[in-house]
Formats: C-alpha cells, sequence, structure tokens
C-alpha cells in the first residue's frame, strides 16, 4: 500500500463485491425467467409484468 494507505484498496474491493452481487442478481432473474418460459427469448421480456 502507498504510504499505508488501505483506502484504494478497501474502495476497489467493494466496488468488484457490489459488481459481483449484481452480476449474481441478473443472472438469478435469467434463471427463474428460463425456469418459468423454458426459453430466454429476448421478445418475451415485454410480458413481465408484476
Amino acid at each position: 500500500a502507498y504510504l499505508g494507505d488501505l483506502t484504494g484498496q478497501v474502495f476497489a474491493m467493494f466496488v468488484l463485491t457490489v459488481a459481483a452481487a449484481e452480476a449474481a442478481i441478473g443472472l438469478a432473474i435469467l434463471v427463474i425467467f428460463f425456469r418459468r418460459r423454458g426459453s430466454i427469448a429476448v421478445d418475451d421480456v415485454n410480458r413481465m409484468r408484476g
């Protein structure tokens, strides 16, 4: 660490953690969509309304 300051490294790890969580949520949504529809067609995404 430059001059003993770990702030940059902590922030970088936080950003990587948030990015990994976002990717996991996106993949989970795709898996659920595939299980319910049987395919991942982009045109069917418009039907996903609460």
